[in-house]
C-alpha cells in the first residue's frame, strides 16, 4: 500500500482541519461537467437564434467588442493564480493572518486593474478607427457593449478573490452548482429577450446581471458567515506581493500567449479586413466548437492547481499520483469523444446549427471548423500543466507558451491579409501546436516524473480504446445510412444528426469499458451519482 505523510509534523497546533481534498476536487469536477452539456447546447443554440435576431453585420459588431474581453484576463497578469496557490498553501498551514493579508493583496491588485481596464475600453470606444469600420447600429452597440464591460470591470476580481478563498477551503463543488443556474438562466433570459423584441443590448446587460449576482452572492455569503474572511483593502506586506510574483509573472506569460495565439483573432479580423462583419460572423462560428471544448478542458482543469498546492503542503504523495495519472484519464475520457464527434459530423453539425444564416449553407465552412479543431490537442497537457503549477513548476511552460504566441502574431496577419479567416486560424493552430504541445510536453513529462508506459496503459488506454471504437462504428454508420436533413425546422431536422451521435457516444463508451481502468471511472462515477441522488 502506498504511504500517505500527514502534515502533523511539519504545520503549526493550530492547522484546520480540512475535508479530503480528492473527494471535494471530484464533487466540483462532477458539477463542471455536469454543466458542460448544458453550456455547449445553449451557446450553439444562443448563436443560430442572435444571428436570426440580429442579422450577421450586428453579430459581427457584437464578437468585436466583446472579443475585447481578452483585456481582462490579460491584465490581471497571472495573479489570480498565484493568489490560488498562496491561499491554499497558508489555509493548509492554518495561517489565518496570511490568508487575510493575501485577501487584501488580491482585493487592491484588482481595484487598481479595474480602473485601467475601463480607462482602456472607455478609449477604445472613441477611437476614431472603430467609427470608420463599423457605421451606424453596428457602431451604436459596440460603443454600449464596451460601456457594459467598464462598468462591470470591478466584479472579476472580487469573484477570483473570493473563489480563491472557497477553493482553498477544499469547496471545490459550491461555485461550480451555480454556474449550472446561470447557464440555464442566462439561455431563458437571450430566447425570452428575443421573442420579445427586446433590444439585444439590453438582453446582455440582463445576462451580465444575472451571472454576476449567482456567481458572487451566494459565495460571498460563505465566505463571510461560514468562513468568516471579509473582502478588504488594508493589512497586506510588501512580502506579500513579491511572494505572489514568482508565479504571477510566469502566469501572466501564458495569459498573454494566449491573448497573441487566438483572442486577438477578432480583433485583427476587425482591423485588417475591410468591412469585416461578414468574415467575423464566419469566424465567430467555426471557432465556437474549438472554444467550447478548450473553455470546457481548462474548467475542468481549473481546480487541479489549488488541489495539488494544498496536497504538496500536505506532502500527500498517494494524490498527487493519483491527480498525476487517474485524473487526466477522465479529463481525457470527456473531451476526446466530444471533438471526434465534431470533427466529424462538422457538414451537418453546421447546416442544422447555422443554417442559411451567413446567407448561404453553414455546411461550406467545414473545412474551416476542422482546421479549428486541431487546436484541442494540447488539451491533453491540461491537468498536468495544472499539476505543474500548484508545485511552482511552470517557467518552460510559460516561456514556450509566449514566444509560440509572439510568432503567431505577425504570422496571422500576414496570413489574414492573403486568405481572410483561413489564414488567421492556420496561424493559431500551428503555433498551438508547437508552443502548447511539443516543448511543454516534453518539459512537463520531465519535471513531473511521469513514465511513458504507466501514462500509455493507465491513462491513455480508455480513451483511445474509446476513439477507435467512434470512429470505426461512424464511418460505418455514415455508409450504411447517410444523414439527410429533411424538415422546415432545426427540431425537424435534428433526429438523423442525433442518432449518429448516440450511436457514437455509445461506440466509445463501450470502447472505454474494454479496458479494466475504464470500468473503474464507471464505477467512481455510479457512486457520485448516487451520493449526489437526494435520500
Amino acid at each position: 500500500m502506498d504511504r500517505v505523510t500527514t502534515t502533523s509534523a511539519t504545520v503549526p497546533p493550530n492547522s484546520r482541519v480540512l475535508p479530503p481534498v480528492l473527494g471535494r476536487l471530484l464533487s466540483g469536477t462532477f458539477w463542471l461537467a455536469l454543466r458542460t452539456p448544458l453550456q455547449a447546447i445553449f451557446i450553439l443554440w444562443s448563436t443560430r437564434l442572435t444571428l436570426q435576431a440580429i442579422g450577421p453585420k450586428q453579430w459581427g459588431a457584437y464578437n468585436f467588442a466583446w472579443g475585447f474581453g481578452f483585456l481582462q484576463f490579460l491584465l490581471e497578469f497571472g495573479i489570480s493564480s498565484a493568489l490560488q496557490r498562496q491561499i491554499s498553501e497558508r489555509w493548509t498551514k492554518g495561517d489565518r493572518e496570511g490568508v487575510d493579508r493575501a485577501i487584501a493583496c488580491g482585493m487592491t491588485f484588482y481595484a487598481v486593474m479595474a480602473v485601467i481596464q475601463a480607462s482602456v475600453l472607455l478609449s477604445l470606444a472613441y477611437w476614431p478607427y472603430v467609427s470608420q469600420q463599423f457605421q451606424g447600429d453596428s457602431y451604436r452597440l459596440v460603443i454600449k457593449l464596451l460601456w457594459l464591460q467598464a462598468l462591470t470591470a470591478p466584479c472579476y476580481g472580487l469573484s477570483m478573490v473570493v473563489s480563491s478563498v472557497l477553493q482553498a477551503a477544499r469547496r471545490y463543488d459550491f461555485i461550480p452548482r451555480y454556474e449550472v443556474a446561470i447557464v440555464i438562466l442566462r439561455f431563458a433570459i437571450l430566447w425570452a429577450g428575443l421573442n420579445a423584441g427586446i433590444d439585444f443590448f439590453w438582453v446582455v446587460v440582463a445576462q451580465t446581471l444575472v451571472s454576476i449576482g449567482l456567481a458572487m452572492g451566494p459565495a460571498i455569503w460563505v465566505m463571510v458567515r461560514e468562513l468568516e474572511h471579509v473582502p478588504h483593502f488594508r493589512g497586506a506586506r510588501l512580502d506579500d506581493y513579491k511572494s505572489l510574483l514568482h508565479i504571477s509573472f510566469y502566469m501572466f506569460m501564458i495569459q498573454l500567449s494566449v491573448v497573441l495565439a487566438d483572442k486577438i483573432d477578432t480583433t485583427m479580423l476587425g482591423l485588417a479586413i475591410h468591412e469585416p462583419e461578414q468574415s467575423l460572423a464566419v469566424y465567430s462560428i467555426v471557432s465556437k466548437p474549438f472554444g467550447q471544448i478548450r473553455q470546457v478542458g481548462w474548467m475542468l482543469a481549473s481546480l487541479v492547481m489549488p488541489a495539488v498546492a494544498s496536497l504538496a503542503a500536505a506532502r500527500d504523495e498517494r494524490g498527487l499520483d493519483r491527480v498525476k495519472y487517474d485524473g487526466p484519464r477522465l479529463h481525457i475520457g470527456i473531451l476526446l469523444p466530444v471533438a471526434l464527434l465534431a470533427w466529424v459530423y462538422a457538414g451537418p453539425f453546421l447546416t442544422l446549427w447555422v443554417g442559411g444564416s451567413l446567407g448561404y449553407n453553414g455546411a461550406r465552412e467545414a473545412p474551416l471548423m476542422r482546421l479549428f479543431l486541431i487546436a484541442t490537442v494540447p488539451l491533453v497537457l491540461s491537468v498536468h500543466a495544472q499539476m505543474a503549477v500548484g508545485m511552482n513548476k511552470i517557467g518552460v511552460i510559460a516561456v514556450a507558451a509566449l514566444a509560440g504566441s509572439l510568432f503567431n502574431l505577425p504570422i496571422s496577419y500576414y496570413l489574414t491579409l492573403k486568405h481572410g479567416v483561413s489564414g488567421v486560424i492556420w496561424g493559431t493552430v500551428l503555433t498551438t501546436l508547437f508552443s502548447n504541445f511539443l516543448i511543454p510536453g516534453i518539459y512537463i513529462f520531465r519535471v513531473l516524473n511521469i513514465h511513458w508506459m504507466t501514462y500509455l496503459t493507465r491513462t491513455l488506454a480508455p480513451p483511445l480504446a474509446g476513439a477507435v471504437s467512434l470512429v470505426a462504428v461512424t464511418s460505418i454508420a455514415r455508409f450504411w445510412f447517410p444523414i439527410v436533413l429533411q424538415g422546415g425546422t432545426p427540431l425537424a431536422q435534428s433526429p438523423p444528426l442525433l442518432i449518429h451521435l448516440t450511436i457514437g457516444c455509445l461506440a466509445y463508451l463501450a470502447g472505454y469499458l474494454v479496458v479494466p481502468k475504464g470500468r473503474e471511472d464507471l464505477d467512481i462515477i455510479l457512486r457520485k451519482l448516487r451520493n449526489q441522488a437526494p435520500a
